[in-house]
């Protein structure tokens, strides 16, 4: 029973890490660039609420980068 309820809990932390990826988008702290991450990265990434340290890949600078739902910036 431990061992299928250890199966049941890793395959629920992928689909939940694979939604976390692909649900919005996240902005870079240091140029505003707002992308969908690899899923190898939001795996690796720390992580606290919904902001994730990663490298962006426009300006290649680590940051903590916040989620944010639509991609188009709100000040245009």
């Amino acid at each position: 029973m431990v061992i299928v309820g250890f199966v049941q809990f890793i395959v629920a932390m992928i689909f939940g890490l694979k939604i976390e990826q692909v649900a919005g988008y996240y902005e870079c702290a240091k140029c505003g660039h707002r992308y969908v991450p690899t899923y190898g990265a939001v795996t690796m990434a720390m992580h606290l609420s919904r902001t994730r340290y990663m490298k962006c890949p426009k300006c290649g600078k680590k940051s903590r980068q916040k989620k944010v739902i639509s991609k188009a910036d709100e000040n245009e």
